[in-house]
């Protein structure tokens, strides 16, 4: 389950504002997918345009879906809200994670999507348990309900995609985790911690190599904390492809490879977190995903400040 690191800022004093919020909240995912889609056309990524324009389409239709309810409550459209800043930071870091992303694919998009709508969900949960209105406590239960729909939806999406993927081959390599029991989350987390070690210290090495102080010591730091949760009998081991980053000669195929490793990490501990029924294992997989994001936030700033 999907947790807002913070409490919502806005007070609703009526439906119309949280009706206004939900809108702007439909309306701001529809306006990021769109801008997704179009840097996937610009990438030749036609699969992946495909997956946000049908976003985008859906989200429209969340839009509607609000209007109506607005209609009928209060006999008029939702209003603009004064304050966007009650939407809920979550979500646009998860789009920002997009538009860095070395590694998105239809299953990743969709997962973003999936990750929003519980976001949401969570989001006006958080506002009907507090509401001391009994209109707004109804719509905003009403607006969960209707995310945790949508998120159902997209996860039916999303295995399909995965499907697809699978029987391609198509998944970027990702890893693995199949852990039943803490103790083997444990195991095999620091065994993928230590082979993303290895590899973010190579791309450190060779960063320096080429003069790229800055860069080199983010990835170091990525690759420290790492280590520092990882095996030490697993330490150094590397595939021989991503052990020909050593001599690359140019910084940005670096960093992409780095966000790319850090990534697969990340997205590794989402997958067992959306998988498994064991709470500990949640528990773990959901600290580790949190820790993991630290590192793919300092990877991406890198990357987008050589432009």
């Amino acid at each position: 389950m999907k947790r807002l690191s913070e409490e919502p800022k806005v007070q609703f004093r009526n439906v119309r504002q949280l009706l206004g919020l939900a809108t702007a909240m439909e309306e701001t995912a529809a306006q990021r997918y769109q801008g997704l889609a179009a840097r996937m056309v610009k990438l030749n990524e036609r699969e992946i345009a495909g997956t946000f324009s049908t976003l985008v389409e859906e989200q429209r239709d969340h839009v509607e879906e609000i209007a109506g309810r607005s209609r009928q409550l209060t006999g008029a459209q939702p209003p603009t809200p004064a304050d966007p800043r009650g939407l809920p930071s979550e979500i646009a870091r998860s789009w920002d994670e997009a538009e860095a992303s070395a590694l998105l694919t239809p299953y990743r998009a969709l997962g973003i999507a999936v990750d929003n709508e519980m976001l949401a969900f969570a989001y006006y949960s958080y506002v009907a348990a507090q509401s001391d209105d009994t209109a707004v406590r109804a719509t905003a239960e009403w607006l969960a309900g209707k995310a945790l729909d949508h998120a159902a939806t997209l996860r039916d999406e999303r295995r399909r995609a995965y499907r697809r993927q699978g029987a391609a081959g198509a998944r970027g390599e990702m890893p693995m985790l199949d852990a039943s029991s803490l103790p083997e989350f444990v195991r095999q987390s620091r065994q993928l911690e230590s082979r993303a070690a290895a590899c973010h210290r190579r791309i450190a090495s060779r960063l320096a190599v080429l003069g790229e102080d800055a860069a080199s010591k983010t990835i170091a730091e990525v690759a420290e904390r790492e280590r520092a949760n990882g095996s030490e009998a697993a330490n150094g081991t590397v595939e021989a492809g991503r052990a020909e980053l050593a001599q690359a000669a140019r910084p940005l195929p670096l960093l992409r490879a780095a966000l790319a490793e850090a990534e697969r990490l990340h997205q590794t501990y989402l997958n067992l977190a959306d998988r498994t029924r064991d709470e500990q294992v949640l528990a773990a997989a959901q600290r580790a995903a949190d820790r993991t994001l630290q590192s793919l936030a300092a990877i991406a700033a890198r990357l987008q400040a050589f432009g």
